[in-house]
């Protein structure tokens, strides 16, 4: 069952679970459930070991720097995001990648009257529902099983029980700099599709001076080079000054373009700067 599953999921699960050895008033993102998702020996020792907790915490730190903060914050963004919609009459989330995200359980009494949709690969949705059944499953959750690269997740959704007339948001992290300028049209299409006017859609985006390898940012240089290395290179970018007209072909409006200080002013203020040659963007279709 465990075979296939996403390296990438589990790795956001370890980053969250890092985030439960720091004292609250420094903790982004509160995730006692995240642990439950580590398959891997070492990611399963430090989860139970504050020491190797810290000393992983500070290699990241080291080789990446930021990175622990803003892929926390990207999480936590998401679940502010969410709990104020259902504030205000949201009824349908649908997170595409999901991963081993746990918002339906980190959030469960903001997201009592909203229905999740959790979209991802079968291999790793079956790991996902065994480990979440076991902690007890939100009544308000859905599995969309999916291979983007073969199946339409728009047809799975509605066949998943997604009406496009209810107020939804649609939340897509980590996955746009994997496309291609082609992928990221045909997806921004097929998005647009799913929902109504006033839906909301959340996603982030790294700077295209990085994908092309004019930025002046060494970090950033390097860990393109990196992800190129393990075969995943960054392929898509935006330049922030366009950003609004991009989503705009695709009859999104822009409402908020997060940047790393905004971020680091709201999330994290006594703990290093996120990254900051990624960002993270909610507009509205309209």
């Amino acid at each position: 069952m465990r075979q296939g599953y996403s390296r990438t999921a589990e790795g956001m699960a370890m980053l969250r679970a890092l985030e439960q050895f720091q004292p609250a008033s420094r903790r982004i993102i509160n995730d006692p459930h995240a642990s439950g998702f580590l398959i891997k020996p070492y990611f399963k020792m430090l989860a139970r070991s504050r020491s190797l907790a810290n000393l992983t915490s500070r290699a990241i730190n080291f080789w990446a720097p930021g990175a622990q903060e803003f892929l926390t914050i990207r999480a936590r963004l998401g679940d502010d995001i969410a709990a104020e919609m259902a504030a205000n009459g949201l009824k349908q989330i649908v997170l595409l990648g999901a991963g081993f995200d746990t918002m339906s359980l980190r959030i469960e009494a903001a997201l009592r009257d909203v229905t999740i949709f959790e979209v991802d690969h079968p291999a790793t949705q079956a790991v996902k529902r065994e480990v979440i059944n076991n902690i007890g499953a939100p009544e308000n959750l859905r599995f969309v099983a999916v291979d983007f690269e073969r199946d339409d997740f728009v047809e799975k959704l509605r066949q998943a029980g997604f009406v496009a007339e209810r107020h939804s948001l649609v939340v897509w992290m980590g996955v746009t700099y994997y496309l291609t300028a082609q992928a990221m049209t045909r997806a921004l299409c097929q998005i647009h599709t799913l929902g109504a006017a006033g839906m909301r859609f959340a996603c982030d985006y790294m700077l295209k001076e990085v994908v092309d390898g004019e930025t002046r940012n060494r970090d950033a240089l390097s860990k393109a080079r990196a992800a190129a290395r393990l075969g995943e290179p960054w392929l898509f970018g935006l330049n922030p000054a366009m950003v609004g007209d991009y989503l705009a072909a695709f009859n999104f409006k822009l409402l908020k373009d997060y940047d790393a200080e905004e971020l680091h002013a709201r999330y994290c203020p006594g703990r290093a700067a996120p990254m900051n040659y990624v960002r993270i963007v909610v507009c509205e279709r309209v």
